[in-house]
């Protein structure tokens, strides 16, 4: 993905933050993981509620948009701050926590539905543990990981 590319998703972002009236804007940012949208403003609260669906909507425009303009399948990440290193944390300790329920209790443990990357953070923090497996389970919006006792 070119910089441009990159740029062209920013500035459509801008255009949708500014048509939505809300105090928000993109900014292009380079980490060692790549480039990243950052959206920064007065309405990040509202931009990170309900589980951050406004970013993740955001986000999922912005990739939709590189793909039709490149014809490449690649990855834009959009983050405000550093909401997304915070929630993979978040994620991971949740994991651990309720393998640790698992593994006592043996009773599987079912998360509530997540998105695909979420979801995707569940599976690889618990891939090593041989005490439990992961197994992702329903359909859509509805899909959600599940935590069982290894056999």
């Amino acid at each position: 993905m070119t910089p441009d590319e990159v740029n062209n998703v920013v500035e459509f972002t801008n255009q949708v933050l500014r048509s939505s009236g809300l105090d928000l804007s993109a900014s292009l940012e380079e980490t060692q993981d790549g480039l990243r949208v950052q959206v920064r403003g007065g309405d990040i609260a509202l931009l990170l509620g309900h589980n951050a669906e406004l970013l993740d909507a955001l986000e999922y425009l912005g990739n939709r948009l590189v793909a039709r303009s490149s014809g490449e399948e690649t990855r834009v990440v959009f983050d405000s701050g550093s909401y997304r290193a915070q929630r993979e944390r978040e994620l991971r300790l949740m994991a651990e926590k309720a393998a640790e329920r698992v593994r006592a209790s043996r009773i599987p443990f079912s998360f509530d539905p997540m998105n695909p990357n979420e979801r995707r953070i569940i599976h690889l923090a618990l891939a090593e543990d041989a005490t439990v497996k992961t197994e992702s389970q329903g359909n859509g919006e509805n899909r959600k990981v599940t935590i069982f006792p290894a056999k």
